[in-house]
């Protein structure tokens, strides 16, 4: 295996992180209207009717940090334990769920948050399919014994957050603090699998 595939995930988990994060700083530096967690989505900044300035860079982000995110899960492969078939299955769920919620997320950039029914169906999708990916992984990891285990908290805790969102949906804040989690996750999974 090339050191370029045993680093995939560590290098587009970053990139995904730092791509998100540029691009809606652009985009919310093209922002018209006050801007705040308390009182907005983060899918405000790609509405093209609100932010016509920035909405392209917002949504261009997205996709960007979604084709980002399926290598990021394909390269979670190097985590597999050849003789553990529970293990492997794990494996190909986080992936798989992975890569449904990375195709979600580019889904709810196409169609952003002025289309509103159809954005809230990709990015409720979105948060479901990641956290559940985020769940399998953290089931798959138990079996190294070297993984940390506030990473397994981390894991749990980042999927446990859009449960809460479900139940409080109108709460702006609580959109980014699991946001948040998503990313700080994926960048200390990319970490741990570096050192794998």
């Amino acid at each position: 295996m090339t050191k370029i595939n045993r680093n995939s995930s560590f290098i587009t988990g970053i990139l995904a992180i730092l791509c998100y994060l540029a691009y809606t700083v652009l985009a919310y530096s093209r922002y018209p209207f006050s801007y705040s967690p308390t009182s907005n989505w983060l899918s405000d900044l790609g509405n093209p009717n609100n932010n016509p300035q920035g909405a392209i860079f917002y949504n261009i982000g997205i996709i960007s940090t979604a084709l980002l995110l399926i290598v990021f899960f394909m390269g979670l492969s190097l985590w597999k334990i050849e003789d553990n078939r529970v293990q492997i299955i794990m494996l190909r769920l986080v992936q798989a769920f992975g890569i449904l919620g990375a195709f979600c997320m580019m889904m709810s950039a196409i169609w952003p948050i002025n289309l509103y029914k159809i954005h809230s169906f990709w990015s409720s999708s979105l948060y479901v399919m990641l956290s559940t990916a985020f769940i399998f992984s953290v089931a798959m990891l138990r079996y190294h014994h070297k993984v940390p285990r506030w990473l397994l908290i981390l894991g749990v805790s980042t999927a446990l957050m859009v449960i809460l969102t479900s139940f409080f949906p109108d709460i702006y804040m609580l959109e980014w603090i699991t946001v948040f989690l998503f990313l700080s996750y994926i960048s200390v999974l990319g970490i741990e699998t570096k050192r794998v």
